[in-house]
């Protein structure tokens, strides 16, 4: 199977996947749908639903006649589009969730098993969702790979990572001792 071969079927299946799980809110901005992974914002619900009544319009002008698989047809895509509007409808009126930013993020670096370890300190209380440890390879695809990780302080950690491990490569090359640790307190965040 050629490489784009199964990203062009992953984004196709994105494309038209019905999120018949309905869409639910994540941190941040967005919306997942549970079925196909999907990320959308609030214009890519829109967009979703305007799908739906395109191919509503488009069957009431291509189809002809009152027999019976006319009105199942156009039910159906009645139907559709009325489910899309009560989920956009639902999310417009669901609380934005807004995420409790970190204190302060310490990273080290366990020259035993070549890895980070990054603790994240929360001055409020921790959200129920969020985490506290994430352990990460000492190596720069595992650190970028967690750019896309749903939750934005393990996100923003990342980033933080990244700058330490890039620093920890530059003292390297230049024969100069690396720090095993290092704090990013909220200002620097």
């Amino acid at each position: 199977m050629e490489a784009g071969t199964m990203r062009g079927y992953m984004e196709s299946a994105r494309e038209n996947c019905p999120h018949s799980g309905g869409l639910q809110a994540v941190v941040g901005s967005g919306f997942r749908c549970s079925a196909c992974e999907a990320r959308l914002d609030l214009e890519g619900v829109e967009r979703w639903l305007r799908v739906a009544e395109k191919a509503r319009d488009e069957a009431y002008s291509s189809v002809e006649g009152e027999d019976e698989f006319t009105r199942i047809v156009l039910g159906e895509r009645q139907r559709e589009v009325y489910r899309r509007r009560k989920v956009l409808y639902e999310l417009r009126s669901a609380p934005r969730v807004v995420a409790t930013r970190p204190e302060m993020i310490l990273i080290s670096y366990d020259v035993g098993e070549n890895s980070y370890e990054c603790r994240i300190f929360y001055k409020e209380p921790r959200p129920a969702w969020g985490l506290e440890r994430v352990s990460i390879e000492a190596d720069l695809e595992p650190i970028l790979a967690l750019r896309s990780h749903p939750d934005p302080n393990v996100r923003l950690a990342c980033d933080k990572v990244e700058e330490f491990h890039t620093l920890r490569r530059r003292l390297a090359e230049q024969d100069a001792p690396a720090p095993l640790r290092r704090v990013f307190y909220q200002n620097e965040l």
